[in-house]
């Protein structure tokens, strides 16, 4: 068999399903044979769609998402995509083809070191030189990818590889996933020190998302009385009117007086990613101890001071928490953020900010069990991580770690290729929308349907703040648009006008009631 059959071979045996991805000269093998098997391969009109696309499937399944490219530009467009999958911790496998290896040696025809491109970004980066090594390769990619704190991984195939006869080699058995706990003695003290504390707070964070342990941070909230604050990706754990809820932190501070964690002796972070929040904004004198409850260790940082890490299955680890722990009434001081809190939710808002927060609160009155908001990155962004309620957890993508702007688009392709059942609703800007626009094209050829709120201001808005954050003019951030009513026209696409929150609210149960692609334009003066 060609290497390239190999290859196809060891992705089965991965269940991979889908591949995001672009044709190449020197990835032909490899697309013909895969070709051959069930497995589906998605053209994409750009490699960093494809990436942002096997990104946000893979949130959605909790399996690794591929991404295809061939070598040179085709490997550079996807290294946004997959740095920003690598930064959330999502597990994405990204395969580039590469030059002959007879011409890696030298300066050749879109011959570029892509091993070395990928190095920061990946958890795994590995060239195939020997066909009969594809399956240690792969498996080790999609194993890594998937471990501990997950992450990106890339494969270099060669051309000549792919080509390349080989034996059958035997593909590598995916083991059980391991059950693993924290010591049960550690667990006591770690009570004992939550029992003593005055005023302890949860920090729930994406890893309560990536290990599906929602229903336990629940249960320990609800047994122990101690409230809680999440990171964007950790949306929707207990309901806006559950007393308990102190809502989200992370990016743009809030008034210091909104701010719960700063209030807190103790925060128990639980799923945590540093890249969530930097603890130096909520613990800058380093007063605060913290107790890690997480699948791996806690990052080492002066803001960060870690009385004990619980590393292990989290659903485990607060199990055994709860065992030791003495349930407390809700202080007044939580009590009194969390009302100040909702009211500056449920305020008006001034200036730009207006419109924006009168529809995010109609998109949260209208979400439901199915509904998957995907927001892209912008000021929107702000307006979404504060104000968006979600109902449900694992109901909300808020990319923020890398936090690329453009991928909400091509992620809610991916998205609905994962669960078609989703109603996956992205929210944009329009300096977002059009980095990745051409893929509304694949969303058409696919038969794909979402929704797409596009806030339209013809600015840069996020740098605009941050300009006049600083007493700086603002400059450089302004552009003009297309008319969105005949780009949607000829994508194929819906499209909706509003530019307050009652024709908002009309334009998106109307989106809901057809199939394809719903674009709504939302005028921001």
């Amino acid at each position: 068999m060609k290497g390239s059959d190999l290859f196809t071979k060891a992705l089965l045996n991965e269940n991979v399903k889908h591949i995001f991805g672009l044709p190449g000269e020197e990835n032909i093998d490899l697309l013909d044979s895969i070709s051959k098997t069930d497995i589906d391969f998605i053209v994409t009109r750009h490699e960093q769609g494809a990436a942002f696309m096997a990104d946000a499937y893979a949130r959605v399944r909790k399996t690794p998402g591929v991404c295809l490219s061939t070598l040179g530009p085709g490997a550079t467009n996807l290294l946004t995509g997959v740095a920003n999958a690598h930064l959330d911790k999502v597990p994405v496998v990204a395969i580039t083809a590469q030059a002959s290896r007879d011409r890696l040696h030298k300066e050749s025809h879109q011959n570029v070191d892509t091993i070395a491109l990928f190095s920061g970004i990946t958890k795994y980066n590995r060239s195939v030189i020997v066909p009969d090594s594809i399956p240690e390769i792969v498996r080790k990619a999609f194993s890594i990818s998937m471990k501990e704190q997950p992450g990106a991984a890339h494969i270099q195939l060669p051309e000549d590889i792919g080509s390349m006869e080989t034996d059958e080699v035997r593909m590598i058995p995916i083991p059980d996933e391991a059950i693993y706990e924290a010591n049960g003695s550690i667990v006591k003290k770690a009570a004992k020190l939550i029992n003593s504390a005055k005023y302890p707070i949860i920090l729930a964070g994406n890893g309560v998302i990536r290990s599906r342990s929602w229903d336990m941070v629940r249960k320990f909230v609800e047994v122990s009385g101690i409230p809680i604050v999440s990171t964007f990706m950790a949306k929707g754990i207990l309901p806006y009117d559950d007393p308990n809820n102190l809502f989200i932190v992370g990016g743009r501070p809030f008034p210091i007086e909104l701010r719960p964690l700063i209030h807190s002796d103790l925060v128990i972070a639980i799923g945590f990613d540093m890249v969530e929040y930097d603890p130096i904004i909520w613990n800058e004198d380093s007063s605060r101890s913290v107790i890690n409850v997480a699948t791996t260790m806690a990052e080492t940082d002066e803001h960060f001071p870690v009385a004990f890490d619980l590393v292990g299955n989290i659903n485990i680890t607060l199990d055994l928490l709860l065992r030791n722990i003495e349930k407390r009434p809700l202080t007044k001081e939580f009590m009194e953020i969390r009302r100040k809190r909702k009211e500056f939710f449920e305020s008006p808002g001034t200036g730009k900010e207006i419109i924006p927060k009168a529809v995010i609160k109609v998109l949260s009155e209208n979400n439901h069990e199915n509904t998957l908001v995907i927001s892209d990155v912008g000021l929107h962004k702000v307006w979404m991580s504060r104000y968006y309620q979600p109902k449900f957890p694992d109901r909300t993508i808020i990319y923020n770690g890398f936090a690329s702007m453009g991928g909400s688009l091509p992620g809610s392709i991916g998205a609905k290729k994962a669960n078609p059942d989703l109603d996956v609703i992205a929210v944009m800007g329009d300096g977002g929308f059009l980095m990745n626009v051409q893929e509304l094209e694949t969303a058409y050829r696919l038969g794909i349907s979402f929704t797409a709120i596009v806030f339209n201001d013809r600015t840069y808005s996020l740098i605009e703040k941050h300009q006049e954050d600083h007493n700086l003019s603002p400059k450089y951030i302004h552009f003009t648009n297309p008319d969105f009513d005949l780009l949607a026209k000829s994508f194929h696409s819906e499209y909706f006008y509003a530019d307050e929150a009652k024709g908002f609210e009309e334009a998106l149960k109307e989106s809901r009631r057809s199939d394809g692609v719903k674009i709504i334009e939302v005028k921001i003066n």
